[in-house]
């Protein structure tokens, strides 16, 4: 409630929460981690499905790492099998992970009779069972990085875009699709060049385009510019899961030049879920809704809260978007995270 006025509807009203992040399940349900200010730990929350109006399920507690004071960053994706994995940096820079632990395979004893037979056999089968536990515990990724986005790949491994104290980009992918230690990630790559100086805090906008291939937005700190990032050649969806070599990534070149101050619109494709730019003292966040328009979500920043506004391309792949601004909150918003939820509507 804003002034009195609903938002929305509440994922969850017994704390007051500070960093947070959303995603989604492997099954298309919207996931949320949110760090509460009352209590230790984050919070994993997701969709129930079976309750009217798809409500949500008891928060999880996945606590937190022992050194770990509080949470100053959370980001979430889920892996190529369907797991959620969630990455967090706390307020010494230290960066974290988190997921959930794949199924196991354990060996069980069946008696059957075979056809043509009355004697019973007493076979060993391999058979898919639950994780003895649901989580892994949180392990600590090399590197220290003050905030973090995650973004899966088109052939499912997870990529890590993140920027240090000092402002500069680095990138982390995993080098296999079951990643569950951290070996199992290629290492921070710097991406910062000359081109883009130091980065603008919280402008990271990681996407994937119809080609399957991710695409970085930032901001250059020195020159307000919208820089743009391109993997090449595209990971391929289906076949050899890998990283693609260091050579293949394109180096930042600047968009149409403008400031922070203009509008610049960057298409997402109807594949993405979601990207965030900064115009201004601004922060919006794009994300496609079920017809492919693109949605547009403009919000204002501490100390000058002035609310949440929404503005809708007219049609799919349209340059027309619509003449005015809806409002969805008049302030206090001080966070907030965009996620196409792929579930079907419920009557």
């Amino acid at each position: 409630m804003v002034h009195g006025k609903p938002i929305g509807r509440r994922v969850e009203s017994s704390h007051s929460y500070g960093t947070m992040a959303a995603g989604l399940t492997g099954d298309g349900r919207v996931a949320v981690v949110a760090q509460p200010s009352s209590a230790p730990g984050v919070l994993y929350i997701d969709q129930n499905l079976k309750t009217p109006n798809q409500q949500w399920n008891a928060p999880v507690n996945l606590g937190k790492p022992a050194s770990v004071t509080a949470f100053n960053f959370l980001a979430t994706a889920t892996d190529a099998a369907g797991r959620v994995e969630v990455f967090g940096t706390d307020t010494a820079h230290k960066i974290w992970w988190k997921y959930q632990n794949p199924n196991r395979i354990v060996k069980k004893s069946v008696t059957i009779t075979p056809p043509g037979t009355k004697t019973p056999i007493t076979v060993s089968v391999d058979e898919v069972e639950p994780p003895a536990t649901p989580w892994s515990d949180w392990l600590q990724m090399p590197g220290e990085l003050s905030q973090l986005k995650a973004l899966r790949n088109a052939d499912g491994r997870i990529i890590l875009f993140g920027i240090n104290p000092q402002n500069h980009l680095y990138r982390n992918e995993q080098r296999v699709a079951k990643a569950l230690q951290p070996s199992d990630w290629t290492g921070w790559v710097q991406m910062d060049n000359t081109v883009s100086g130091t980065i603008f805090p919280r402008s990271m906008a990681p996407v994937l385009d119809a080609a399957g291939a991710v695409n970085l937005f930032v901001i250059g700190m020195g020159n307000h510019q919208i820089l743009h990032a391109r993997q090449a050649p595209a990971c391929r969806p289906r076949g050899r899961v890998g990283p693609r070599p260091a050579s293949s990534r394109r180096e930042f070149k600047r968009s149409p030049p403008a400031s922070m101050a203009a509008t610049i619109w960057f298409l997402s494709p109807p594949t993405s879920r979601t990207s965030i730019t900064r115009q201004g003292n601004s922060t919006s966040r794009r994300s496609n809704g079920a017809a492919g328009r693109l949605h547009t979500l403009l919000g204002l920043p501490p100390p000058n809260f002035a609310g949440l506004w929404c503005v809708s391309q007219m049609a799919f792949d349209s340059t027309e978007w619509e003449l005015t601004w809806t409002e969805l909150a008049p302030e206090g918003i001080h966070q907030y995270a965009v996620v196409r939820d792929l579930t079907p509507p419920t009557a």
